[in-house]
């Protein structure tokens, strides 16, 4: 064992902790909905993530192509 490097003095107990059992909780109640984080009645934020989903496609669609047909040709101007 390790040796004691000091010792703790403790104060007065001025109070009691109730037993895990009696402790107060919170109840979750599963029957209401919760409220929206994101909120986007309008559905911009969808259209505008739709646009840049597909410009991000097509640039990789035209970089993918663009390597394919490299390894097709061999590397002959």
């Amino acid at each position: 064992m390790g040796r004691v490097a000091g010792r703790v003095r403790t104060g007065r107990v001025s109070g009691r902790v109730a037993p895990i059992e009696r402790a107060a909780t919170e109840v979750a109640h599963f029957d209401e909905t919760p409220r929206p984080v994101f909120h986007d009645p309008e559905g911009t934020r969808r259209r505008r993530l739709r646009v840049v989903a597909y410009v991000v496609g097509l640039v990789l669609l035209v970089v993918l192509l663009a390597f394919w047909l490299s390894q097709l040709s061999g590397g002959v101007p």
